[in-house]
């Protein structure tokens, strides 16, 4: 049997084999750089969304070209504007999608249907989606839209917000045939340094969902996780395993947001959150319990292994994307810790030569609401193709109104790609026609599965480590 008492120093864990006798195992350190291009020191309001749109077909218009040629070769080369196209010619249109959808919330809708009016339910029962029966795909650049149609329509798995080259003949309706779509593919990608395993692999652990102060949470799960990672839970092997892991990265929803939390994604309620709503006095009292909830957990954490903490849609954080990072003061104890970085959400990072992307799963619950099933992990794979993290944004999905440049298009192709807080852990290997290859992950909402995800630096592979399956412990309400 082992004790364990926390690391002085944030590189050290000490590992009691006895109440009187101690040795020290040093964690690993890895090279740490993160990105910046999501912190706004000050944010405009005052104007227009239609600015996001235009920079980010100017942002992808190159790398979709590129795309068409390779895929369609010389009818590629001479793109047409969407009213220069003419009817009985083929024609190569690059522009942004479109998808008119009639169960999209429509606020001039909304404020015409009477106070007391109750939303109507879909016929099928499928309330947390948008799309549906009827449909249809547009898409526009800079003169004009123009609809799509034909048999492919229907087996296109396309969201409004992305940018794509699509190949097709005007008929006499003024309507495009589609015969083809093109994305923009894998961004490029660095090469990842090449490591030997000398001493063990490094990991990096991903988690989400913690859910700080649900009225239903069990704290045993969420003890053992933390006494794993710092190196008090195991023998010798394991702990001398856990002290290669480099950085924890808690990806949203640490606390539980309003009075009656969800646990695990938010898609299946169409309804959008009240971020006007003010707190009662009870709710303040209730809030401010939940963030020094964690702050003592981030507290005893950091001390043994460095954290990146990201904002979620449950916390008390900026509601647009790209979500700010907690403001200092809320966590007085934790933020004393050089160990501890507050990040944003989306958050990009460089760990030991491995670039991370990813998101707290807002986007992603987005997208979902756009295409019919629930495939998760392939909904990610294609923003990665699309080239871009939050496409629905500013459709359906809050953002700031950039003006000059869209943030959220992928420039660089990571090699670990994540949405967090979803209903169940999945992950794949992308490989790109560069030899890209990435990691794709849907990190799951650790309130409801108990699982934290251990990333391999120098294979990319995925590693589960679940703490569900004890006595009395039942997944969040």
């Amino acid at each position: 049997r082992a004790w364990c008492r926390q690391a002085p120093s944030p590189r050290v864990l000490t590992v009691l084999r006895s109440p009187i006798m101690a040795c020290e195992v040093e964690r690993t350190d890895a090279p740490y750089t993160k990105a910046l291009q999501w912190d706004l020191p000050t944010a405009s309001l005052t104007h227009q969304y239609a600015n996001i749109y235009f920079a980010r077909l100017a942002n992808l218009r190159k790398p979709v070209l590129a795309a068409a040629k390779r895929r369609w070769g010389e009818l590629a080369k001479t793109p047409v504007k969407t009213l220069d196209a003419e009817p009985g010619s083929a024609a190569v249109i690059i522009g942004t999608v479109y998808k008119d959808m009639k169960r999209k919330p429509n606020v001039l809708a909304d404020m015409e249907r009477d106070l007391f009016e109750d939303r109507a339910e879909a016929e099928d029962g499928a309330s947390n989606k948008y799309c549906g029966e009827g449909d249809r795909l547009m898409i526009e650049d800079e003169s004009g839209r123009i609809a799509l149609t034909g048999p492919l329509v229907q087996d296109c798995a396309l969201v409004t917000g992305v940018v794509v080259a699509v190949r097709g003949t005007v008929n006499e309706a003024g309507e495009l045939e589609l015969e083809d779509v093109c994305l923009p593919g894998l961004p490029p990608q660095q090469k990842l340094p090449q490591q030997t395993g000398e001493g063990g692999d490094h990991f990096v652990a991903l988690v989400s969902g913690l859910h700080l102060g649900h009225e239903s949470q069990d704290m045993l799960p969420l003890e053992m996780m933390r006494e794993y990672l710092t190196g008090m839970l195991g023998g010798s092997a394991e702990q001398a395993a856990q002290a290669r892991t480099v950085r924890l990265v808690i990806a949203g929803n640490s606390t539980a947001g309003g009075a009656k939390a969800e646990g695990g994604s938010d898609a299946s309620n169409l309804a959008a959150p009240d971020v006007m709503k003010r707190l009662a006095q009870a709710e303040q009292q209730a809030l401010a319990q939940r963030v020094s909830l964690l702050d003592s957990f981030l507290t005893s954490v950091a001390a043994s292994v460095p954290v990146d903490l990201m904002p979620g849609a449950d916390d008390p954080c900026s509601f647009l994307l790209p979500q700010q990072a907690f403001h200092p003061c809320m966590l007085p104890q934790a933020t004393r810790l050089e160990t501890l970085n507050l990040c944003t959400n989306p958050h990009a990072c460089d760990i030991d030569g491995v670039a991370f992307v990813g998101s707290s799963g807002q986007p992603l619950d987005d997208m979902m609401r756009y295409v019919p099933g629930d495939d998760r992990l392939g909904a990610l794979v294609e923003s990665l193709k699309f080239r871009h993290l939050a496409p629905t944004a500013p459709d359906t999905l809050g953002c700031c109104p950039f003006t000059t440049t869209d943030p959220f298009v992928l420039k660089e192709c990571p090699h670990v790609y994540f949405a967090a807080n979803q209903p169940a852990y999945a992950e794949t290997l992308v490989e790109g026609d560069d030899g890209q290859r990435v990691r794709v992950i849907t990190l799951p909402d650790f309130g409801t599965t108990r699982t934290l995800v251990l990333v391999n630096l120098r294979t990319l592979e995925c590693s589960p480590v679940s703490f569900a399956g004890l006595d009395g412990d039942e997944p969040m309400q």
